[in-house]
């Protein structure tokens, strides 16, 4: 396979945090992770999709939480400092959280969440492309 331009590479990078940003930040608020999640309910039930959100609890609120404002702070560090270590580290997350996401569904949460996990592994994915190293290509 034919290594990408690093400069290409970081703005995919980018391009992924800039979407985590955008998608993630509903989950960082109690209050905006309460709408988001009736938004997704409401969708999942009218397109009939298979599986369930259960109601919210403080539990699931609190982890939804903690998991919005860890993403948003990585979003900014790979938008403000963009490298591609910390493009590989994201793959790496992308896969796990595609792995959780699937088992989620294979247990009965809502398929809705596939929709999530498409956009994951093609993340993941792209992130672990080679990079061709703009010091030994200049040469």
């Amino acid at each position: 396979m034919t290594p990408v331009k690093q400069a290409r590479y970081l703005r995919l990078m980018k391009t992924s945090a800039w979407y985590d940003l955008v998608v993630t930040w509903p989950f960082a608020t109690p209050w905006t992770l309460a709408l988001l999640y009736s938004g997704l309910s409401a969708l999942s039930e009218a397109l009939g999709l298979p599986g369930t959100l259960p109601p919210l609890n403080a539990t699931s609120v609190l982890f939804g939480n903690l998991m919005g404002s860890v993403v948003l702070v990585w979003s900014l560090a790979r938008i403000l400092s963009p490298a591609v270590r910390l493009g590989r580290l994201d793959g790496v997350a992308r896969l796990l959280f595609a792995t959780w996401q699937i088992n989620a569904v294979l247990n009965g949460a809502g398929a809705i969440v596939l929709a999530f996990t498409a956009i994951e592994l093609l993340f993941g994915i792209l992130q672990f492309l080679p990079v061709e190293d703009e010091r030994t290509a200049a040469a």
